[in-house]
């Protein structure tokens, strides 16, 4: 039984890789935006949703998936929230980036930089012992 779902499990995960165009989203990349009233930020897009912002003094923060919303004229943007309250608000059509600091309700507007791939670390798999797994 068990292995019936998992050989359903990959095949469903295989549809979805070969369904990807080069529309899709890039992986493991980042890129830096600069906003009225904070240093240059880094953000850094990884698998299963997942950013993470970062400023100079230590400053890190996550997020994990985006909402997806519309303008009143029109325009898709999705909505990045970061669990100290910040928001990066991306226009879909034309990649404007606006931020909104701590939950404030004011946008502010943001220069961004190209995205290039993000060197990701693989981590090696161990069992709870310790040990590598296979």
């Amino acid at each position: 039984m068990f292995r019936s779902i998992a050989a359903g499990c990959l095949i469903a995960c295989a549809s979805f890789t070969v369904g990807a165009t080069s529309d899709s989203p890039r992986l493991n990349t980042k890129f830096q935006i600069s906003c009225p009233g904070r240093p240059t930020m880094t953000v850094t897009k990884a698998q299963y949703g997942l950013t993470t912002l970062m400023w100079p003094g230590d400053h890190f923060q996550i997020a994990a998936g985006k909402q997806r919303s519309e303008t009143e004229n029109g325009d898709k943007v999705s909505i990045v929230l970061f669990r100290n309250g910040d928001q990066m608000v991306v226009n879909q059509s034309d990649e404007n980036i606006f931020f909104s600091y701590d939950g404030a309700n004011k946008l502010v507007s943001c220069t961004r930089s190209s995205e290039r791939d993000n060197n990701a670390v693989e981590l090696q798999r161990t069992d709870a012992s310790g040990h590598l797994a296979s």
